[in-house]
């Protein structure tokens, strides 16, 4: 049977992007497992969800709040599909870069935890409230062109992520289970072993000793999205990757596990919206941009 194609890689448009959203605006069933090209942070006010990353997955409720790495692949699973409010805050690399100092990094928000676990935390009801107050106050700034508009941007950002980076300490990996099936969960972690090998349905089979239709089904029920469109953009997320640290598009064409540059390229535009080599100039302006 033939799946429809998703695009699963995001672009974010702006250097910050917030939303206090209700039920009435649900989860995208398009979107399934997918990656931004920056972080996100997701507070969950009411409702509960299944969350997944590559190789976890946690059950979150009132007041959990994950941390998204860029280019983790994650999605979540409505439980409760008329009782769902939460915060969505998205934030570019370079802009976390801006806003981070030489004693406060930011980014251990988001990596605070082993690789491939979920980042999360909980915030009681006075920080929920807080958090709450900061996201509709920036929400609100970014829709508008005051005078100091774009200062009350960067302070409410850094308030937000200060009153996240605080709570971390206080939340122990212990507290949470991993929801993610065993087989799913080896899916991921050999896939992002062996990405640039031969990763055909029938290699992941021999190699996880499971059938190929039993695995693809399992694999589908969690991340609802095929084997084959994760693998791909998962190989995109690396080639992205290379690019912005210099290598040509040619080489990294076969770095990233693709065997052809005409195929590599459409590809990477298929899922992207631009080449590789325009991807790559526009992340060094970014970096040059962000320098100044």
């Amino acid at each position: 049977m033939n799946h429809p194609y998703h695009k699963i890689l995001t672009t974010l448009k702006d250097d910050v992007v917030c939303e206090c959203k209700t039920f009435s605006t649900p989860i995208d069933p398009r979107h399934c497992l997918h990656c931004h090209d920056g972080y996100e942070i997701l507070l969950v006010l009411s409702g509960s969800l299944r969350f997944y990353s590559e190789g976890d997955g946690k059950t979150l409720g009132h007041g959990d709040l994950v941390c998204v790495d860029a280019h983790e692949f994650h999605h979540g699973v409505l439980l409760t599909p008329n009782v769902y409010d939460r915060v969505v805050i998205n934030i570019r690399e370079s802009a976390l870069n801006h806003y981070s100092s030489p004693d406060t990094d930011f980014s251990i928000c988001f990596r605070h935890t082993q690789a491939g676990k979920i980042s999360l935390t909980h915030l009681n009801e006075q920080e929920c409230d807080t958090f709450l107050e900061y996201s509709k106050a920036l929400e609100q700034a970014l829709t508008r062109s005051h005078f100091g508009d774009d200062i009350l941007i960067e302070a409410y950002v850094k308030l937000l992520l200060v009153l996240v980076s605080r709570s971390l300490p206080s939340f122990s990996e212990a507290q949470s289970t991993n929801i993610m099936p065993d087989l799913v969960s080896r899916t991921f972690a050999y896939i992002d072993n062996h990405l640039t090998e031969d990763l055909s349905l029938q290699k992941l089979s021999e190699e996880l000793h499971y059938n190929e239709i039993y695995l693809s089904r399992c694999f589908r029920k969690i991340a609802c999205t095929s084997l084959q469109q994760y693998i791909i953009a998962k190989r995109v997320t690396l080639a992205q990757k290379l690019l912005r640290e210099g290598n040509s598009p040619y080489d990294v064409c076969f770095q990233s596990g693709f065997n052809n540059y005409s195929n590599f390229s459409r590809t990477f535009s298929k899922q992207t919206g631009i080449s590789p080599k325009q991807y790559q100039l526009d992340s060094l302006s970014e970096r040059s941009n962000s320098a100044h």
